[in-house]
C-alpha cells in the first residue's frame, strides 16, 4: 500500500467542506462516496497527470505534519492533515523537482516524500553511508536538483546535509573564522581548525548546479560556495551589511529563478539580489550581489546599510520571510516580490524603464498576520500564505493596484512555505535532468 496515501479531505473553497481522512479500500470508498456527492461524481482536483500542463500545481505546508494541495493555481484546495503525511511534525519547507516529485521537511529530522503530485506521501529516514541513522535536527530548508540526485538541506546549529540520490546523507555543519568557512562532521564538537566557530542556524539553501550554492541564515550569515559537490566542501562567508548595521538581521529565505539568479530577504525589510557569471580565466563563476532599497531598485554596493534610501538594503520596516522572482528577459532583469510582517508585501519589476519598489495593499484579517512564504505561479496569478492559516490570492498581479482576496480554508493552520510547479514548465534552476525512483523510504 501507500502510507498516508488515499484517505484525503474534499476540496476547500468549493462547495464541499467535509474531510475524510484515512487509509486502505474503506477509506478510499468513503472519500470517493464524499466526493461524488460533492462534485457531481467527479473530483475537480484529482485530474490525471496527463492533463496538468493545464494547470498550476501548489502546496503549502505548516504545522502539525498539514499539507494542503492545490491544483488550480490555488483557487481551491484539499487538506491532507498528519494521517495523510505520516508525521505530526511542523513542515517548515517543501520543494517539488517538477509537478510529480517533491518532498517536504520539518522538525526533528522530518522528511516526507512524493512522487505523484502529492496525492501521497512518505516518510524518509536520514541514514549515513553506513546505514546509522543521522541526528535529529530541526531541518529548514531543502533543496533538489534530480528527482533522485543531488538534494541539499539546512537546519539548526549549522548544519548542512548532502546526498547524491536520497540513500545516504553526508551531515556536515559549518564553522567560520572571518570570511572563511569550513565544513566538518555535524556531531564534531571541535572546531576543524583553531580559532573557527560554528555557525548558528541555517535558514535557507539554493544550488545554482551541483557546485555553486548559496545559504543564508541568522545574525547575517550569506555563506557562498563554488565546490558544494567536493570531498570537503568550503563556503565564503559574505559581508552584505555594514559595521554600523550591528547587530546584523536574519536572513531568512532565498528564492531563485529559472536563470540561477537570486533573490534574498530577512528582518528589517532587507532585500539582496544575486546575480551571476562567468569566469572566463578559470571558468568558474563569479557572484555580484547588490542590496535593494525604495530609491534605486537593486542597485546598492555592499556592505551595504540597513535603511530605505540610496546605498542602503531595505525595502521597509517589516520583517521579511517571503520571496517570490520570475525573470523578465533574459539578462537577469527579475519580476521580483517579497513580504512579510504586518500583511507588508512590495513588488519590482526590474525590466521597468525606471525600475522602483511599489507597495501592496494585502486585505490581512490580522494586523500582525506575517506572510511567511508566496508563489507567483505567472505575473498575475500569486498565491500568499501567513502565520495565521490564512491564504490570499491574487489574478491580477501585474497591475497597478492588484486585488487580493482571500480563500477558505479551513481554521486551525500555521503556514510555514507555499510552492508551486507549472507542468509545462522547464525544470526549475540548478535541475538535472529527472530520474527515477530511488529514495530509501521508512
Amino acid at each position: 500500500g501507500q502510507p498516508g496515501g488515499w484517505g484525503r479531505a474534499s476540496p476547500v473553497g468549493g462547495p464541499a467542506l467535509a474531510r475524510v481522512s484515512g487509509r486502505g479500500f474503506l477509506a478510499l470508498v468513503a472519500a470517493a462516496l464524499v466526493l461524488s456527492a460533492a462534485w457531481g461524481g467527479a473530483d475537480a482536483q484529482d485530474i490525471v497527470l496527463e492533463d496538468s500542463d493545464k494547470y498550476a500545481w501548489v502546496y503549502a505546508v505548516g504545522d502539525n505534519g498539514a499539507v494542503l494541495r492545490s491544483t488550480n493555481a490555488g483557487e481551491t484546495w484539499r487538506v491532507q492533515d498528519q494521517a495523510d503525511t505520516g508525521t505530526r511534525q511542523n513542515l517548515m519547507d517543501v520543494f517539488f523537482f517538477d509537478a510529480r516529485s517533491g518532498y517536504a521537511v520539518g522538525e526533528n529530522g522530518a522528511v516526507i516524500v512524493t512522487q505523484n503530485a502529492g496525492l501521497s506521501w512518505d516518510g524518509v529516514e536520514l541514514l549515513d553511508d553506513e546505514g546509522a541513522a543521522t541526528p535529529k535536527v530541526n531541518l529548514t530548508s531543502v533543496h533538489l536538483q534530480r528527482f533522485p540526485g543531488p538534494a541539499y538541506l539546512v537546519g539548526h546549529g549549522g548544519l548542512f546535509a548532502r546526498s547524491d540520490g536520497g540513500e545516504a546523507w553526508e551531515m556536515l555543519a559549518v564553522w567560520c573564522r572571518g570570511s572563511a568557512c569550513a565544513s566538518a562532521p555535524y556531531g564534531d564538537a571541535a572546531p576543524p581548525a583553531e580559532g573557527y566557530a560554528r555557525v548558528g542556524r541555517l535558514q535557507s539553501v539554493r544550488f545554482k548546479d551541483t557546485s555553486n550554492g548559496l545559504i543564508v541564515g541568522d545574525d547575517g550569515t550569506v555563506l557562498l560556495t563554488k565546490d558544494g559537490g567536493g570531498e570537503a566542501p568550503t563556503f565564503e562567508r559574505i559581508q552584505v551589511f555594514d559595521e554600523a548595521s550591528r547587530p546584523w538581521p536574519n536572513i531568512t529565505h532565498i528564492d531563485m529563478d529559472d536563470l540561477g539568479y537570486m533573490v534574498i530577504v530577512g528582518d528589517r525589510g532587507v532585500v539582496f539580489k544575486v546575480r551571476h557569471s562567468k569566469n572566463e580565466a578559470n571558468d568558474k563563476l563569479d557572484f555580484d550581489f547588490k542590496g535593494c532599497n525604495l530609491e534605486e531598485g537593486c542597485k546598492a554596493a555592499v556592505p551595504a546599510p540597513v535603511r530605505t534610501t540610496a546605498g542602503g538594503c531595505s525595502v521597509g520596516e517589516s520583517h521579511l520571510s517571503a520571496a517570490n522572482t520570475l525573470p523578465m528577459s533574459d539578462d537577469g532583469k527579475d519580476l521580483i516580490m517579497v513580504a512579510g510582517t504586518q500583511g507588508f508585501a512590495a513588488r519590482l519589476d526590474e525590466s521597468a524603464d525606471a525600475a522602483k519598489w511599489a507597495l501592496l495593499a494585502v486585505p490581512v484579517v490580522h494586523p500582525l498576520e506575517r506572510i511567511t512564504s508566496l508563489y507567483a505561479s505567472t505575473a498575475n496569478t500569486q498565491v500568499l500564505v501567513t502565520d495565521r492559516g490564512n491564504i490570499y490570492r491574487t489574478q491580477d498581479g501585474s497591475a497597478e493596484a492588484p486585488t487580493f482576496v482571500r480563500v477558505a480554508v479551513p481554521e486551525g493552520f500555521r503556514f510555514h512555505r507555499v510552492v508551486g510547479r507549472n507542468a509545462a514548465d522547464e525544470s526549475p534552476a540548478g535541475a538535472l535532468r529527472p530520474g527515477g525512483w530511488g529514495w530509501g523510504l521508512s
